[in-house]
Parts: structure tokens; sequence; C-alpha cells
């Protein structure tokens, strides 16, 4: 069986794997982190669902997957941010994680 990244290996020897990262400051409230490669992308039916808990494309007892319920917990519950996934399919994989400058005061 040929995973993703053999597969684009094959496909386009030349190319170098990249990662591309950017911050922006959206408002006087807010900032964005853009985190962007060069791979293989994603098909829409897998990028709708890297947030669910348990979703991963491995096999049965090869892994786990990126822990993308993880981050989604740690940036939307813990910190009151936002993050999002573009993907197309044999370009690229962007994650848009926005965080509020200001957490909100925690209600007791």
């Amino acid at each position: 069986m040929v995973t993703p990244s053999e597969q684009q290996n094959k496909s386009s020897p030349d190319l170098i794997p990249q990662i591309n990262i950017r911050t922006q400051q959206i408002n006087q409230d807010w900032v964005a982190i853009h985190i962007q490669d060069n791979g293989m992308g994603m098909t829409e039916e897998v990028a709708s669902k890297i947030f669910d808990p348990f979703f991963t494309t491995k096999p049965i007892g090869k892994g786990t997957g990126l822990g993308m319920t993880v981050c989604y917990q740690i940036i939307v519950e813990k910190h009151c941010g936002r993050i999002s996934c573009n993907s197309i399919l044999g370009t690229h994989t962007e994650f848009i994680i926005q965080i509020p400058l200001k957490q909100p005061k925690n209600e007791l």
C-alpha cells in the first residue's frame, strides 16, 4: 500500500516539502495564524471529518492520526478561539487558527 506522501514523492520527485507560517492581526481583538503546506491536500470528505474524535485515515493499529481533535479542544475550548481547514486536493492544506488577544474572564 502506498501512503499519500509516498505517492506524492513518486508523482513529483523534485517537490521540496514546505510549511509556511504567517501571522496577522485581524482587528484590535483577534490574531490569526496561518499554517500551510505544499502537500497532497485532502478530499472534502476527509477535511470535513478531521476534527471528529477517533477519525483517522490510517489502517487499524497503524496510529491515531494528527490529533486534530485535541488541537480543536485546546484552541476552541481553552482559548476561546477558532480553527478551520482549507484543503485543495493535489496542491496544499492550510489551517487557520484565530485567537482572541484577551481571554474572557472566567465566571465562577
